[in-house]
Formats: structure tokens, sequence, C-alpha cells
């Protein structure tokens, strides 16, 4: 019966003198009578009180009647249970529907006294309960948790501990009441704990008298009562909500907490009342997922191999039920539902989680891709992670989903958030870096090749098309070597397969496609100019920069694709780049390679053995060679635009003749006569004067010191001249 509260002042005095003596009365008849009638009495009693008091905001009052409801139960002491203190749990569970706005944290007693009586339950009935079934992913099973003949003593030897605490007394509180047995919230949430407070209380153990809660006490709350007030979740304000599912989650992990006999009870209920109140508004939403993302962070790095494993599927249910629903423009709240994915990817040691995690993002791309918004940013972080992971078969696993998304499904990477491009680009970059699969490696850049056309073609952000009559998708990432090993990057392919058989190669209808449509010209992309703004240098550096780092990788295939890859992109898509964007890209992206070089030749030539250093002047010679080499095309390819960057691209070719290392002082020589000959016929007078007078100062500055070779030395004399002339 709910109690009506329409003068809160009126009532509340008359309600502080009376709870302490109507509690002692109420509790002292439940105590010490079973007549059904009275008992019916009382337990009306103490719901109308529990109801009132917590209408009224009595917080202190409502914790007493609550507690002590929880307490006639005797779900702490199972052996002591009679039918009367079924019909207490049924109070109990009605108090939990009527005012359940009104209960804030005391919902932990109340879903305390639900999980332990749903575990009474299931070991009544002989079924296999979730310590058994969970207990084998924990350690090997020794003694009694083999005889599994019957469910009740499956946890028999546990470890034997129960709470110490005793129950704070209130004004007039009977012993059934507050004193003489163990308080609720002292009490373990696991099985081992529920079989020790029963069977602890037998005689010597008898198997005969292990049976637990009589049947017709413990069936007479069946199973569709408990989940009743679960699916009244819904039903809850927004505070109350968040109160319901922060206790809930406590629960939980009470439960989890002994990895040898863990109950997934609560976790399964959390995963209900997700589902029943994901319809909410989404500022009251994201408040319920901050209490239970941290909860699945920590289950997910639990212990217990087979929990964690069923807490990531859980979040893989709600985050496919998630992404069913639209996500609002300017809202991120795919990306913070996905986030506990990223953090148990990183905190995670077993690397069957990891896998899982893999496999769960695989299959939301497969089936939502559609819905997939801000979430991208996350998954990112998750394939970026594993892609540093120890674990080969991650690495291969998560590039494998890559290679979709970003065959598939590119234009719904930047569909709502243009940031997204730079995380798909620094997650490439991750897997050119791992140490596990060169093919992977070779497929991050091809795929790093293709990112770069698409942000050229202006298909990223607000920027407006520059490419007309071309079909990015005929295009491509046509440079992808075979995923199966099939065939072998080869010199001539510059670190990529061409053939038919590679999977990265395009198909019949692409090709035809692009033999139709042609392939876009310098002047076509005229139109669209990038310049030195802060946005356009987000989108392009994070990409060319990567690329520029991976120019001395260590691996040679890698070395040479991603020169190749870097000066390609800067050849194909440089007649968009304005004059401040050709400066920014010379002095943060193409300098950087040859500020790289002056630091290995100072670290191989003066403490190395001389094996090594025969090594390294290979490396050194074969990457300035080509580096060099590109960048005098590239320089005569795009001459008007890159005049302004004469000077410095002469003095970098100075620093390279005027070395006293012959290796670099040849490749510097070199590039100074191919920039020559490429751009001699466009240089005018005055830059014909800067390309004569650097090669007067390198020949100055390098001129041997003659003097010594011509002068013959002067005689030195003697010792005993030196005697005579004192003498003298």
């Amino acid at each position: 019966m709910l109690i009506g509260v329409h003068c809160a002042d009126t009532v509340r005095p008359m309600l502080e003198l009376t709870w302490a003596p109507l509690l002692g009365c109420f509790s002292l008849l439940f105590d010490e009578y079973s007549d059904p009638r009275l008992l019916n009495i009382c337990l009306a009693g103490f719901e109308a009180c529990t109801c009132l008091v917590a209408q009224l905001g009595v917080s202190n009052l409502r914790d007493v009647f609550v507690n002590s409801l929880c307490n006639f139960t005797h779900l702490h002491s199972p052996s002591t249970m009679k039918p009367k203190n079924g019909l207490a749990f049924r109070a109990l569970l009605n108090v939990a529907l009527q005012v359940g706005n009104h209960l804030d944290g005391r919902w932990l007693e109340v879903l305390r006294c639900v999980s332990r009586w749903e575990l009474l339950q299931q070991i009544a009935s002989g079924m296999p309960t979730d310590a058994v079934l969970f207990a084998g992913a924990a350690g090997a099973p020794t003694g009694a948790e083999k005889g599994l003949g019957k469910a009740g003593a499956a946890f028999k030897e546990q470890l034997k501990r129960l709470g110490t605490n005793t129950p704070a007394q209130a004004a007039g509180l009977t012993p059934a009441a507050s004193g003489g047995v163990r308080s609720m919230d002292t009490l373990a949430m696991s099985e081992a704990s529920i079989k020790q407070a029963h069977i602890g209380a037998g005689s010597g153990g008898n198997k005969d008298e292990e049976t637990l809660v009589p049947p017709d006490i413990i069936n007479s709350v069946d199973t569709a009562q408990l989940n009743k007030v679960y699916m009244s979740s819904s039903s809850l304000d927004s505070d109350g909500i968040v109160a319901f599912v922060r206790c809930l989650a406590t629960i939980s992990q009470d439960e989890l907490r002994d990895a040898r006999a863990p109950r997934v009870f609560s976790l399964t209920k959390i995963v209900e009342i997700s589902h029943f109140n994901m319809a909410r508004i989404r500022l009251v939403w994201s408040r319920i997922w901050a209490v239970l993302s941290q909860y699945f962070i920590a289950v997910g790095c639990h212990s217990n191999l087979a929990v964690a494993m069923y807490a990531v599927d859980s979040l893989r249910q709600l985050a496919m039920k998630f992404l069913e629903r639209d996500e609002l423009a300017n809202y991120t709240f795919q990306n913070d539902f996905m986030r506990p994915f990223v953090v148990v990817m990183r905190q995670s040691q077993a690397v069957e989680i990891r896998e899982l995690i893999i496999r769960c993002l695989s299959q939301m791309v497969l089936a939502r891709v559609n819905n997939v918004k801000s979430g991208w940013k996350s998954m990112f972080m998750v394939f970026t992670t594993a892609a540093g992971d120890a674990d080969p078969t991650i690495v291969r696993l998560a590039f494998d989903t890559i290679e979709k998304i970003v065959r598939e499904h590119f234009g719904h990477i930047t569909e709502t958030e243009t940031a997204t491009f730079t995380d798909c680009v620094n997650c490439l970059i991750a897997f050119t870096n791992n140490p596990h699969s060169m093919t992977v490696a070779l497929n991050a850049i091809a795929f790093l090749r293709y990112c770069a056309f698409k942000l050229a073609e202006g298909a990223i952000g607000d920027l407006p098309s520059a490419v007309s009559g071309v079909d990015a998708e005929a295009l491509g990432p046509t440079c992808v070597v075979a995923i199966d090993n099939t065939a072998r990057p080869g010199p001539a392919s510059n670190g990529f397969d061409s053939s038919a058989a590679a999977v990265g190669t395009i198909s019949s209808s692409r090709a035809q496609a692009e033999g139709d449509r042609g392939t876009a010209t310098t002047a076509q992309r005229a139109s669209l100019k990038f310049v030195d703004r802060d946005e356009h240098v987000y989108f392009w550096f994070p990409l060319l920069a990567g690329l520029s780092e991976l120019t001395f990788d260590p691996r040679p295939e890698i070395r040479r694709s991603a020169l190749e890859v870097l000066f390609d992109v800067l050849k194909t898509h440089g007649g968009s780049f304005a004059e401040s964007f050709w400066c920014r890209i010379f002095e943060r992206v193409l300098l950087p390679i040859f500020d790289h070089v002056r630091a290995e030749v100072t670290d191989t030539t003066t403490f190395t053995s001389e094996r090594r250093r025969q090594q390294e002047d290979a490396w050194l010679y074969e990457t300035c060679t080509h580096c060099l080499q590109h960048l005098v095309d590239l320089f005569s390819q795009y001459y008007e635009l890159m005049l302004p960057l004469l000077r410095q691209l002469l003095a970098l070719l100075k620093s390279f003749i005027s070395r006293s290392h012959a290796s670099l002082a040849n490749v510097g020589v070199a590039a100074y006569t191919r920039l020559v000959a490429n751009c001699g016929p466009q240089l005018q007078p005055h830059t014909w004067t800067q390309v004569t007078d650097m090669l007067q100062q390198v020949i100055q500055e390098t001129l041997p010191y003659a003097a010594e070779l011509v002068t013959p030395p002067h005689k030195q004399a003697s010792q005993d001249d030196i005697a005579a002339a004192a003498a003298a």
C-alpha cells in the first residue's frame, strides 16, 4: 500500500516520536510469533513505515527500517530460515517496487538479498552453479570441487571467511531485527559464503543435514518476482536509476571477488537493466554509463579468464544494442561507450581477452558500420594498441579488420567526425612498425597512399572536391601485397606486388572504371589548394611525417617502400600544395630525414667497428642517394611552387658535399649535378648566380691547404749549434 504524503512538515514531527516504538513493536511480534495473520500485520506495518520515511526523505530512518527488514529475511543464516522469513523477503520486494526512487544507497541491501535468494534457489534445484561453471578457469579443481554429484557440496572446503562486524542497534530492536545474527552487509556474496553460513550451522557436516532451505520457503518467491525488481528499473527517475546501477555494480563486484567461486548473476542483470534503460535520454544514460564503464573495465581484467571473457562478451552485446541507435550530431556517446574496450585492451594480460576484443569490434563493423559515428575513434585506439601487441596473431587479426574498413567502409570513417581520419592514419603507421609481419607493414604503407589520395581528392572534411570525373574507389588501394604471402615484393615493384593473384590488386571492374575515367591530372587538382593552415596541416602532416620516419626503418623493405610512397604522394598531389604549404613540408617532413642522416654518421664513425661502419655506410649511402634524387626531381617538377626553397635546397646539398664522409660527399655531388641538369633550362640569371655561388663556396671550403706541399720545411737547429750560439 503506497502512503500518500501531502504535507511533509505535518507528518515528520509525528514520525520522529513514533518510529522507535513502532519498530520495536513490529520487530518483537515478528520475532516471537508465527501466526500468519499477525505476521502479515507486522510486515504491512513495516512496509508502510519504510515507504513513509523514504518518501519524506528521512534517510537515517529509512536505513533503519530497510536494514531491519533485510535482517528479517535471515538470508545471512539460511539454516535458520522459516516461512515467515520468506514473507519478510516478499515485503522487502514490495518496498523496492513502491519507493525505488527514494532508496538511494539502500538498494545495496535490497539487491544483496535478491542475489542471495536466487543463489539459494539455484543450489536447492540441484543445478550446477556459476561457481562450478567458472571455477575451471581459475585453476585446476581439487578436493570437493571435483565432486559434482551434488551442487550443495561443490565448495564445502572453500575459504572460510564471513563478516565479523555486528549490526548497529536501533532503539527497540529485537535480536531477530538486529542482534544475535550477522548483519546482511557483512556477508560476502560468493557461493562459498552462503554454503558455509548454512552448513556451519549443522552438526558435524552430515550430508543429510546439508540440505539447504526447505523448498516451500525458497520457492515462495519465484524467479519472475525477482526479475520484476530489475525490470521495474526502467520506471525509476534519473537519480534513482543511477543509484540502482551503482549498487548493482557493487554487488556484482562482491560476487566476483573470489576468483575460485565467482558468480555472474548480477553481471547478467547489469546487461538486462542496461537494455531496459538504453532508451533514456542521452544525458541520463551518460551518467549510467559512467558507472558501468568502470565496472566493465574492472571485470574485463578479472583474474578468472572465463569471467573476463563473459564480461567482454556482455559488453559486446550492449555495444551492438547501443549502435542500433543513431547518434546525435556533436555528441560523442559512442566513443564513451566503446572506451572500456580500449582500456581493457591495454591493461589485460590475457591473449584470449585481447583477441576476443578484436573479434567483437570486427563483428560490430560488419553489422553496424552504417551507425558507427564517434565510435570510430575508440575502435582505432583499440587497433592501434593491437598493432604493438606481442602476439603476432593479434596483430594479423586486427589488421584484417583495418583492411576491410579502409577498403570497403572508408567513407563512413569521416562521415561525422573528420578528425577520425588522423586516427586512421596513426593506426596504419602503428601497423607499419609492428615487428612480426613484413606483409602487414607493407600493406599498411600501401593504405597510407590510398589515404593520401582521398585527402587530396577533397573527400575529408569540408574541402571541395578537386578531382572531377574520378572515382576514388576505382583507384582504390591498388598497391597492396598479397596477404597470404603468395607474392613477395621485389626491387622492381618498390616493395609492392602488382600481380593479378595479389589481394591488393584492383578488380577488373575497377580497372575498367579507371580506364574509362582517366587519371586526374595536376591541372585538375589545381582547383584545390592546401595552405599553411591548421586544418590542412592537421590532416596531412601525421601521414607525411609518419612516412618520413619510416624512411630510416632498420628493415630495408619498409625503408624503400616508405621512401617511394612518400615522394610518390608528394609528386602526385604536390600541385594541390601552395607555396606556404611546401615550405612547411620541406621544414617538417623532408629536412628531418637528412638530420637523421647526419646523426647516424656521427654515431657510426666515432666508436664503431669497421664492419659495422661499412654496413651503416651502405645503408646511409643507399637511403641518401634515393632521398636526394627524389627531392631534386620533386623540385624540378614543381619548380614554380618550390622556387622559394632553392636557397634551403642548395644549403642542404652544400652540407653533404662539404662533409669529410666520402660517401655522403659523393651523394651530394651527384644530387647537385642532377639539379643543374634538370632545372638548368628553367633557371633565371639570379638563380644561376645562387647555384654557382654555392659551388664556389664549397670549392673554397674543401680546397686542400697546398702551402705545406710546395714550401720546404725550415731546418731546425741542432743542440750543438744552440750551445755554440749560447757560448758566443
